[in-house]
């Protein structure tokens, strides 16, 4: 079992988090993105419920015949506003269990990431998945199934970037992290445009 967890395309701007939806390159992102999972055998697409993600599993579907069961526990991590994040990484790096903006920590996102991945092995065991999901929340889930690297150094997950895991035997282990290949043809100059960005490095650009 093959599980393709991406993150969504390229977010509008807005100063509200949950609202962003996709921009028109999210749109040719998530095009490029269906293309690559095209020949992944993919047999079921889950989503978060926030716009940018939905949308953008919305175009994987229809490329793969597919229509995302939506999952609320595959969400980004919650904040109040995108200035949250300069506070957070200024003060409290890696403080694990700190409230950004009074909402959630990485620690929550942590637990509520892995019952989700969780529920989705238990209901789909045996088949590939998709799941487009958010870039804090792949690093903090591949920081509570043992690879803690990703969520402590200086890694960038692109828009529309794929993680891959292996699921056997009880096992979860990491294949691939933030593979991007499929958008060079876009030839986008930034591929990674997000507040979330910033959250974990030290250089965005």
């Amino acid at each position: 079992m093959r599980i393709y967890l991406c993150r969504h395309a390229q977010e509008a701007k807005g100063s509200r988090d949950p609202e962003r939806a996709i921009t028109n390159l999210g749109k040719q992102q998530s095009r490029a993105l269906a293309r690559f999972l095209s020949d992944k055998n993919i047999q079921a697409l889950y989503s978060s419920d926030l716009p940018r993600a939905l949308q953008t599993a919305q175009i994987v579907g229809e490329k793969l015949g597919l229509t995302a069961k939506v999952l609320p526990s595959l969400q980004e991590i919650s904040t109040s506003s995108p200035e949250d994040w300069g506070d957070f990484v200024k003060t409290h790096h890696m403080d694990l269990n700190f409230l950004v903006g009074g909402r959630e920590s990485i620690n929550m996102v942590m637990k509520r990431g892995k019952k989700a991945l969780e529920k989705i092995i238990r209901e789909e065991e045996g088949k590939n998945v998709a799941i487009v999901a958010h870039g804090v929340f792949t690093k903090a889930l591949l920081y509570v199934l043992g690879y803690k690297e990703h969520l402590v150094r200086n890694d960038h997950v692109a828009n529309t970037g794929v993680t891959v895991l292996e699921y056997g035997d009880g096992n979860i282990s990491l294949v691939k992290f933030n593979h991007y290949s499929h958008l060079r043809l876009l030839r986008v100059k930034k591929i990674i445009e997000s507040p979330f960005s910033k959250i974990f490095h030290r250089d965005s650009s």
